[in-house]
């Protein structure tokens, strides 16, 4: 195993932070290719896909509850279902076209099965999400000839950074 891998484990990057519904986790190299924990390669700089955003995110918890006031003015409430979660400002600092394709297709179908640790539970668990916000900056172009249109030839991004997206709890 090389230093760099090493290097992977002992910072815990290997390991998903999210599976998306119920996503394999993978690894790109600068060409795009993917890799899994079975078959790691001994070196070049390989960027995480889309399980794991950058660690600066912010989880966010919001507790739903029905108030209102008695004629002594004291507050009545009853809490309404469980606390609902949001992860805000996931950010991904580099993705490929293919991971960018892929999780726009997920944003597209707004439903999300999230799997995640949770610190409350203290344990791995899985809920229903939906998808906030999403933008990226294309950062790395290849030029293109479309197959139907010989001699045509058109500019697609091939990477892209500060990759950002927020997921919310949609409460079951």
């Amino acid at each position: 195993m090389s230093t760099q891998m090493s290097m992977f484990f002992k910072e815990n990057s290997f390991a998903p932070l999210f599976l998306i519904n119920g996503s394999k986790f993978l690894w790109q190299d600068p060409q795009g290719r993917y890799w899994t924990e079975e078959y790691p390669p001994d070196s070049e700089r390989y960027y995480n896909t889309v399980n794991n955003p950058a660690r600066d995110y912010v989880e966010k918890s919001e507790q739903l509850v029905r108030s209102t006031r008695d004629a002594n003015g004291r507050v009545i409430s009853q809490k309404i279902n469980r606390r609902l979660n949001k992860f805000d400002s996931l950010t991904w600092p580099y993705l490929s076209r293919k991971s960018v394709h892929w999780l726009k297709q997920q944003i597209a179908n707004f439903d999300c099965k999230l799997s995640y640790w949770d610190d409350e539970k203290e344990a791995w668990i899985t809920r229903d999400y939906y998808w906030g916000d999403f933008e990226a900056t294309p950062c790395e172009w290849e030029t293109v000839e479309l197959k139907n249109n010989p001699g045509f030839y058109f500019k697609r991004p091939t990477w892209y950074k500060d990759v950002k997206c927020n997921l919310i709890d949609k409460g079951y």
